[in-house]
C-alpha cells in the first residue's frame, strides 16, 4: 500500500490503476483459496488454516529480499545514526504531525484492546462508556493534529476511521446461521454434550423434538435457524473474492469520471439499504417467499460486496493523493491503520450493543432481531 502510494505521486494519471491492479490481483488470488479454505475446515477444522496463514503471512518477506522495491539499505549508524534520523522527524512540521498521530493512534488501540481483555467483562457498562469516549475523542485529536498540514488531509482521515466505528459489527449473525464444523463445540446439538442436555430437555418436553435426531443441525432446524454448513460459507467466501475482482473493475471501468463525494454518497446509500435485508433474513421472510437461505445469503454477499468495493476505490485512490510529500508511505499507512482499526473498534461498539440487548446469544438469540435491526 505504501509503495503504491508513492508510485501514485510519480504517476499520477495512474493512481486509479495501480490501485485497481493491487486490489483486482487480490481478488482473483482469493477465489481458488476460498474454494479449498471451507473444504479444509470441514474436514480438519480451523487450526490448520491458522497454521497455513502463519506461513502465507511470510510471503511479506520475498519482494523487499528479493530487491524488489527498488530501494537501498542505508548504511548502518549506530545509536548516533538513529538520534540524527528521530530529531530528522520531529524538527519537520510534516513529519512530526505524521509520527505523532500515529503514535497517537497506536497508543489508544492497544490501551483500548487491553482495557476489553483485562476488565471487559467484570465492569462492561464502564468499558463500553469509555470507548465510546475514546473514540471520539481519538477522531477530534487526530484532526486537531493533522489539520496543521492540510484541512482535507484531516477531515479524510478523521472520516476514515468514523466510517468503522459507526457501523457496529459482530459474528452474532453468523453464530446464528452457521453449521458446526469438524472440530466446533455448540449449544445447538454439536457437541455428544449438548445433544444429551437436549435429548433430555426433549425427553421431559421442555423444548421441541429435532425433525431428525442423526442430523447436527436438526435442532437447529426445529428452531428455523438456517444451519449453513462451511461448504457454503467457503462459496460464499469465492464469490466475495469474485465481488472484489468484480467491484475493482467496474470501478476502473465506468465510475472513474464520478467525483469522489457523489460514489461515496451513492455506494452508503446503497449498502445502508442493502443491509437492511439482514432483518429479512433473521425473520425469516425470505423463506416465505420461496427464496432459500443459501440463494439470500450468495445474493446479499454479490451486491455488498461490489457496493462495498465501489465505495474503497475512491477512498484508497484520494487517500494516496493526499499524502504529503516525503511521507507517502508512512500517511498512507495512517491511513489503512485507521481504516483498520475503525473497523475493530466498529466491532467493540457492536459487542456493547450485544450487552445493552442482552438476550442475544446461543442457542435461543431471542432478541437478535432487535439486534439486527439497530
Amino acid at each position: 500500500d505504501a509503495t503504491v502510494a508513492e508510485r501514485a505521486k510519480v504517476r499520477p494519471e495512474l493512481g486509479a490503476a495501480l490501485q485497481a491492479l493491487c486490489w483486482g490481483s487480490l481478488g482473483v488470488a482469493g477465489v481458488p483459496a476460498g474454494v479449498v479454505k471451507g473444504y479444509l475446515i470441514e474436514w480438519y477444522g480451523a487450526r490448520l488454516l491458522f497454521g497455513l496463514a502463519i506461513f502465507a503471512a511470510l510471503a511479506v518477506l520475498v519482494p523487499p529480499l528479493g530487491g524488489w522495491l527498488g530501494e537501498t539499505r542505508r548504511a548502518a549508524a549506530g545509536r548516533k545514526g538513529v538520534r540524527a534520523m528521530c530529531g530528522e522527524v520531529w524538527s519537520h512540521p510534516t513529519k512530526k504531525v505524521v509520527a505523532a498521530s500515529a503514535a497517537l493512534v497506536g497508543l489508544y488501540s492497544i490501551s483500548l484492546g487491553v482495557l476489553q481483555l483485562t476488565v471487559g467483562r467484570s465492569h462492561s457498562q464502564l468499558v463500553d462508556s469509555l470507548t465510546l469516549g475514546g473514540n471520539f475523542g481519538l477522531t477530534t485529536l487526530l484532526y486537531l493534529l493533522l489539520r496543521r498540514v492540510d484541512d482535507c488531509l484531516a477531515r479524510a482521515a478523521v472520516f476514515t476511521f468514523l466510517s468503522g466505528v459507526l457501523q457496529p459489527y459482530s459474528s452474532v449473525l453468523f453464530e446464528w446461521a452457521h453449521a458446526p464444523a469438524a472440530d466446533s463445540a455448540d449449544l445447538r446439538c454439536r457437541s455428544a454434550a449438548a445433544c444429551a442436555a437436549l435429548d433430555a430437555a426433549v425427553a421431559n418436553g421442555t423444548a421441541p423434538p429435532p425433525p431428525d435426531g442423526s442430523l447436527p443441525c436438526g435442532w437447529a432446524a426445529a428452531q428455523q435457524l438456517p444451519c449453513l454448513s462451511p461448504i457454503v460459507y467457503t462459496w460464499v467466501g469465492v464469490v466475495s473474492s469474485a465481488t472484489l475482482a468484480g467491484g475493482t473493475a467496474l470501478y476502473a471501468t465506468y465510475f472513474q469520471t464520478w467525483s469522489y463525494r457523489s460514489i461515496l454518497a451513492t455506494s452508503q446509500a446503497a449498502l445502508f439499504l442493502i443491509n437492511l435485508l439482514d432483518n429479512v433474513f433473521v425473520a425469516r421472510l425470505n423463506l416465505r417467499f420461496g427464496v432459500s437461505d443459501v440463494a439470500f445469503i450468495f445474493g446479499d454477499e454479490v451486491l455488498v460486496g461490489v457496493l462495498s468495493r465501489l465505495q474503497a476505490m475512491p477512498f484508497l485512490i484520494y487517500a494516496a493523493k493526499l499524502c504529503p510529500p516525503s511521507v507517502e508511505a508512512s500517511m498512507f499507512a495512517l491511513f489503512m491503520g485507521l481504516s483498520n482499526f475503525g473497523s475493530a473498534a466498529g466491532q467493540y461498539v457492536g459487542s456493547a450493543l450485544l450487552r445493552f440487548f442482552g438476550g442475544v446469544e446461543a442457542p435461543a438469540f431471542e432478541r437478535l432481531g432487535a439486534y439486527v435491526f439497530t
